[in-house]
């Protein structure tokens, strides 16, 4: 198929990527391995998003899930809608178009010699993903790292091989938790009965602690109010919001939200900042 797209960095102006691996990990949820061209997304940073184009279908915003975007970049999908039920029927070797990186992702700078905590509930773990790639490549840079993953089914646990591998580290402690427990699943993997908060209930943390969010907005509340009654700062908290974007630069007004586009000034934002913005998402 010949490629009418150009690699022109202009904000608008898809790269071209080529599906190099098709991942199946859960009920709906497959990994893309795509391969861009040149070095159009190099710069991107855990936290940030890319804007994928299915010729001849549309966009969609997609949150990069690998620490470390050379040639390579990841992305976990859902199919949820008509252009992620397009990309579910194409094949290793076909091309998508490939935009950004937009929005302001995790402060990594400022978690350097921080103790850090990683919170992710259900497809929110893509996002945080790409977050602990980072990290664990930059590990002595780090204090403690813990990792909390809930999820509603078990059998929906994603990167279950990578948490299989992390589960096994020593400088880092990791919860995972879901509401209902069934299979089996393979690799098999020690899920606990319980949520995200519980989680948070029984980790060891600092009041000192840096904290990474992400997951469905109505979990945020129940997060923080835990958070909180450990003594961590409300400066200390950062959350990324589920907006749904459209052009990536602030134009055309599709995330604009309580004052703010989440495609510019997000999607990860330091709590206080949302306290500013009282439509962004319901904290205690």
């Amino acid at each position: 198929m010949n490629n009418p797209i150009s690699n022109s960095r202009c904000p608008l102006t898809p790269t071209r990527g080529v599906i190099r691996s098709i991942i199946p990990m859960a009920s709906d949820n497959t990994l893309f391995q795509i391969t861009v061209d040149g070095d159009a997304l190099s710069d991107c940073m855990p936290g940030q998003f890319v804007q994928l184009w299915v010729p001849g279908v549309g966009e969609s915003p997609i949150s990069v899930c690998s620490g470390h975007v050379g040639a390579t970049v990841e992305l976990t999908v859902r199919k949820v809608g008509r252009v992620t039920s397009a990309l579910f029927q194409m094949n290793e070797g076909d091309w998508v178009g490939l935009r950004g990186p937009y929005g302001n992702g995790f402060p990594v700078e400022a978690y350097r010699g921080k103790d850090l905590c990683l919170i992710a509930g259900g497809l929110g773990v893509a996002p945080i993903r790409s977050l602990w790639q980072y990290v664990l490549d930059h590990r002595e840079d780090f204090g403690k790292i813990t990792l909390i993953y809930g999820m509603r089914h078990s059998i929906d646990l994603l990167f279950r091989s990578e948490f299989k591998m992390l589960l096994r580290r020593r400088d880092m402690e990791v919860f995972i938790a879901a509401e209902e427990l069934c299979g089996p699943a393979l690799p098999p993997i020690s899920v606990q009965l319980g949520r995200v908060t519980d989680m948070i209930k029984a980790a060891s943390l600092s009041p000192t602690v840096e904290v990474a969010v992400c997951g469905p907005p109505v979990m945020y509340k129940y997060v923080i109010d835990e958070l909180k009654a450990k003594g961590i700062a409300e400066s200390q908290i950062w959350l990324s919001l589920e907006r749904h974007m459209k052009c990536g630069i602030g134009k055309c007004g599709h995330c604009f939200v309580g004052g703010a586009f989440a495609c510019k000034a997000g999607p990860v934002f330091n709590l206080p900042q949302l306290r500013l913005l009282p439509e962004a998402v319901e904290c205690a």
